[in-house]
């Protein structure tokens, strides 16, 4: 195994989908990452394709883990599902004093991830998840509405992301989280509702047939540590009759996706061409509102979802890497609330 210094970082899950367009960016933003994940092969084939060192790694050998860790400076995980991946990476990191990083957009793990706040301060590094697409873009909106209403006492998100493919991690993530249930933030604490329980049309979206469905997204746990709102609902997009399906048979339809998602292949599944993604634009609207009845609006373009996440989750990877940060923290309180901004072709209109 090459020797490894302490100014090293190493992607994790480096030949999925989503861990080859983070390698991507990070090639072209002249990073040398070690490279690891479970599969030998594959990590095999991508370091003679970049000449990258690589580490076979399975999360359930804490020796092997805590001793590759201990010669880097910080991980970027991107293996899902989070469920399963997060607790042992934090832990390992925790154990040797590595700075910790994923793309989760799963709510029960993210939640997990921030409450390592005391134990990462004590370690003296830092817990950040969800420097992904969903968070990073929607939590960033929802702090420039804060700065324009900061007595806000609700605040409603909705996600329409376009991506050119969809990871098995994606998959799995995603069916996890409709297996679970419903989400908000009710009264600054986390609440279980029904799956779609509450469907709206975004203020000012340019598609005023397009209808939102709440979620049990991330995002709503990152917005309100950040800015504090009591009240927050997040949602995608989802018709009347499927919202109604999703209350009705949300949890059965969870399980099965999980099921048709593990038979899945874990190889990064083909994107398509670069014209293609070019044209991809996703969208967050974030509307709030205070007791008194006035209202803010604002929404968020970016590009493809996946590349997006890509970008961002390199640059997080920077900014950590160069001034580290202590602490479980969302990606606001880590990086400000304009971080979404410095991904190229991403943008935020008031409205």
């Amino acid at each position: 195994m090459t020797v490894l210094t302490r100014s090293n970082w190493m992607l994790y899950g480096a030949y999925g989908s989503t861990g080859r367009l983070i390698l991507d960016e990070a090639l072209r933003r002249g990073h040398r990452p070690v490279l690891a994940g479970r599969d030998r092969a594959q990590l095999s084939a991508l370091g003679q394709a970049t000449g990258l060192s690589t580490l076979p790694l399975p999360l359930d050998d804490g020796a092997a883990l805590r001793a590759a860790l201990s010669r880097v400076s910080g991980v970027l995980l991107a293996a899902g599902p989070y469920q399963l991946t997060g607790q042992p990476m934090r832990a390992a990191c925790l154990d040797v004093g590595c700075s910790y990083l994923d793309v989760n957009g799963e709510i029960e793990d993210f939640s997990a991830a921030l409450a390592c706040d005391a134990q990462a301060r004590t370690a003296g590094i830092a817990i950040i998840a969800g420097v992904g697409y969903g968070v990073v873009f929607a939590e960033c909106l929802a702090a420039q509405l804060a700065l324009r209403l900061p007595d806000a006492t609700w605040l409603r998100l909705s996600l329409a992301t376009q991506t050119g493919a969809r990871s098995r991690g994606a998959q799995l993530s995603m069916a996890a989280a409709i297996a679970a249930g419903g989400r908000e933030i009710y009264q600054g604490s986390l609440r279980k509702r029904a799956l779609a329980f509450s469907t709206w049309r975004a203020s000012g979206a340019d598609t005023p047939r397009m209808r939102f469905a709440a979620a049990p997204l991330a995002e709503l746990l990152a917005v309100q540590r950040s800015t504090g709102i009591p009240n927050i609902v997040a949602g995608i997009p989802l018709s009347r009759a499927a919202a109604a399906l999703m209350r009705i048979a949300g949890p059965l339809l969870g399980k099965l996706l999980t099921r048709q998602a593990a038979r899945a292949s874990n190889t990064a599944v083909a994107s398509p061409s670069a014209a293609a993604i070019a044209v991809l634009r996703s969208r967050v609207w974030a509307e709030a509102g205070n007791a008194t009845g006035e209202r803010v609006a604002a929404m968020l373009e970016t590009g493809e979802g996946y590349h997006a996440a890509a970008a961002a989750a390199v640059r997080a990877l920077e900014l950590q890497l160069q001034e580290p940060r202590v602490g479980a923290l969302t990606p606001v309180q880590a990086f400000g609330g304009r971080f979404a901004l410095l991904v190229p072709g991403t943008s935020i209109q008031e409205l």
